[in-house]
């Protein structure tokens, strides 16, 4: 990017071309594309081996049978077990059978209620063997009581309970209101950890290559950063939103080709405002997110080298409090963080999905994010203006911080 490129322009110009060479450098086309069709591939050779695996049969396991008339009921039929009722007289001869390999196990009834399996190794089928022998013999417990037929037939049928969901005010239903809202609450949290390794090589980049005088001598710091995140954040939300729609061709196509079952995407309600609301904090979440790693990143020298690389981890943190919140989205520590800006991105949409929100606490907690994404934006413009010229030292959060405050003073 030449000085001749971003003379006479605009701050806003420059911002916008800046954000654009960004959003190019980052974001291919030619390998997005490769990307989707490779995607696609894997998805389609996953979901046939998935379920050819599931339709899948193998061998029968042999399984002897000692004492059968101990138990009082017929055996039950066990999917993938072959009974032998008949095939050895004694314990010893089973226990010799399966230690040989002659049969894959050996089942030695002790009572009515009681008995082992004998094997040469643990095998999964067991679990269902045991499974079919209790229904088996509390069927014919059951069905030994002096009870008319019609009685027993009354004692084992169920309650029934049809469940639906209600369609809501806004014309949707609960069901796909949950699904539209954690699927943008979902891609958000992708556009922060699809975003952050960009973001860092970014801003670290001209700082490794000692190209930041140039830099500051064509543009000022903060709009040099303004169009990083921008262009950054842009970069990333394309490469999602290309991720999130193949994914979604994916789920609705490929089960119709396999003949399995189909995903249907979920309608839109009449009323999109609460929908809108967590599109727009999940947005404003993204940009704020994207300006305070933008101001960690300043102040890094090498990110393959610097402990300070691990902060990308800080915005789980919301995310473990949303999911911890679940079940308290009433609690006064739960409307707090729906509005806190930090944790705002997660637990609002949470509280949206789980209990009545009142007007106002949507509308703070969007200005508060707004606040604290410009605070972020212009805490990394300054950092970037001291600490792109400093190498081979990262400075301290204290230094960091006094930056900040002789900027805003």
């Amino acid at each position: 990017m030449s000085s001749s490129g971003t003379t006479g322009l605009s701050r806003w110009q420059q911002v916008r071309r800046i954000a654009t060479w960004e959003f190019n450098r980052f974001v291919k086309w030619r390998q997005q594309a490769i990307g989707i069709v490779v995607m696609i591939v894997v998805g389609t050779v996953s979901g046939s081996l998935t379920t050819l695996v599931k339709n899948a049969r193998g061998k029968d396991v042999r399984v002897a049978v000692v004492n059968a008339t101990t138990l009082g009921f017929a055996l039950p039929t066990v999917e993938g077990v072959l009974w032998l009722p008949a095939a050895y007289d004694t314990e010893a001869a089973a226990r010799a059978a399966v230690s040989a390999d002659s049969v894959g196990g050996a089942l030695i009834v002790r009572s009515a209620a009681t008995g082992d399996i004998v094997l040469r190794k643990r095998a999964a089928w067991t679990a269902n063997v045991e499974r079919a022998l209790t229904a088996a013999r509390q069927a014919a417990q059951f069905a030994s009581l002096p009870v008319p037929d019609s009685s027993k037939a009354m004692l084992l049928a169920p309650f029934a309970v049809k469940v639906s969901t209600a369609t809501l005010a806004n014309g949707g239903t609960d069901a796909s209101t949950r699904m539209i809202t954690g699927g943008i609450l979902l891609f958000g949290l992708l556009v922060l950890f699809n975003g952050f390794a960009s973001l860092f090589a970014g801003i670290t980049g001209e700082k490794q290559q000692r190209i930041t005088e140039q830099i500051i001598a064509i543009v000022s710091p903060q709009t040099w950063m303004d169009g990083k995140i921008l262009g950054l954040a842009s970069a990333a939300i394309a490469g999602t939103l290309l991720f999130t729609a193949t994914g979604a061709v994916l789920a609705t196509v490929l089960p119709r080709v396999l003949g399995s079952s189909v995903f249907t995407l979920p309608a839109l309600p009449n009323d999109v405002a609460p929908l809108l609301v967590v599109a727009l904090v999940t947005l404003l979440g993204i940009v704020m997110w994207f300006s305070f790693m933008a101001a960690i990143a300043a102040t890094i020298d090498d990110p393959n080298s610097s402990p300070r690389s691990a902060m990308l981890l800080i915005p789980v943190l919301p995310l473990g409090l949303a999911f911890t919140l679940i079940a308290r989205p009433e609690t006064p520590i739960a409307q707090l963080l729906s509005v806190f800006p930090l944790t705002s991105m997660a637990v609002l949409p949470v509280r949206l999905l789980l209990t009545s929100v009142p007007w106002w606490e949507p509308v703070l907690a969007v200005l508060l994010l707004a606040a604290a994404t410009w605070l972020f934006r212009r805490a990394a413009g300054t950092i970037f203006a001291v600490g792109i010229l400093m190498h081979g030292k990262e400075p301290t959060l204290a230094e960091t911080w006094r930056w900040v405050r002789r900027a805003e003073s």
